[in-house]
């Protein structure tokens, strides 16, 4: 799939090293870890059926004032939100990574 960041935050969560992220966002190591996996199974993923039959993933639509996005779980605590752009080319757009506790 291709994926697009909505913001500079989720954006340099991928891209930076680990070290800066931790210093810079102030996520555990283990949280910036997981999100650039998670990117990175987002990317080399077909589409996103493939994303849901991943279990681990725990692939939601949201509801209420999140209608229209979807999730994957990072961990117990943490999702990154995104929204499929285009069903034809297979764009998500990542909106955040959201604490959910």
């Amino acid at each position: 799939m291709v994926v697009l960041f909505e913001n500079k935050k989720v954006l340099e969560l991928y891209q930076l090293d680990i070290k800066r992220c931790i210093v810079k966002y102030r996520f555990a190591k283990h949280i910036i870890e997981k999100y650039k996996l998670r990117i990175g199974q987002l990317i080399d993923a077909p589409d996103l059926k493939t994303i849901g039959q991943i279990q681990s993933l725990n692939l939601e639509k949201l509801k209420g004032d999140r209608k229209g996005q979807l999730s994957i779980r990072v961990d117990k605590q943490f999702r990154i939100c995104f929204r499929e752009m285009d069903e034809h080319t297979i764009t998500v757009e990542i909106l955040e990574l959201t604490d959910y506790h």
